[in-house]
């Protein structure tokens, strides 16, 4: 049984969601900024990384590619906004060329919030992830983003297990 949540607040295009893990909140804050051990448990099982490479810094670059079990890719880029060691990591999308953003990068569709709360040796993640508007947060959850998450915290769980 999990303490995990998802919540949809009906007034603001936001998707939070919040679980409590049995481990240091400096080990979960690396788990989410090295590659290594991100692609042991990030996205659906069975999903593997051909890509990950995480320039994590204000300004660096997140570029994933995730190959599923039927060989299908889905690529994405994002970019650092703030990181904060242990406690937060800010980031946003970017557009997949970075030749189409040299200079200025687009309007961003999502902004990922990232806070890892110490709670006496367990940490509680609490993922607040912003769409620009409630029919594009709708969307995305109706397009499985929660099921997502809540697949990707599931394996973090049982690799957390392994270390």
């Amino acid at each position: 049984m999990t303490d995990q949540s998802i919540d949809l607040p009906s007034d603001d295009p936001v998707i939070i969601i919040t679980r409590t893990f049995d481990a240091p909140r400096t080990l979960m804050f690396k788990l989410f900024t090295d590659p290594y051990h991100l692609v042991r448990f990030w996205g659906p099982e069975g999903s593997t990384y051909p890509v990950c490479e995480m320039d994590v810094r204000p300004g660096g670059e997140w570029r994933l590619t995730m190959r599923f079990a039927d060989g299908s890719e889905y690529p994405t880029n994002s970019i650092y906004l703030e990181i904060a060691p242990p406690e937060r990591i800010v980031y946003r999308d970017a557009p997949l060329d970075r030749s189409q953003w040299q200079d200025a990068l687009p309007p961003a569709e999502m902004v990922t919030t990232i806070l890892f709360e110490d709670i006496g040796g367990r940490t509680r993640i609490i993922a607040n992830v912003r769409a620009n508007s409630i029919g594009a947060r709708d969307m995305a959850v109706k397009m499985g983003f929660g099921q997502m998450v809540a697949a990707s915290y599931a394996r973090l769980e049982a690799y957390l297990g392994t270390l």
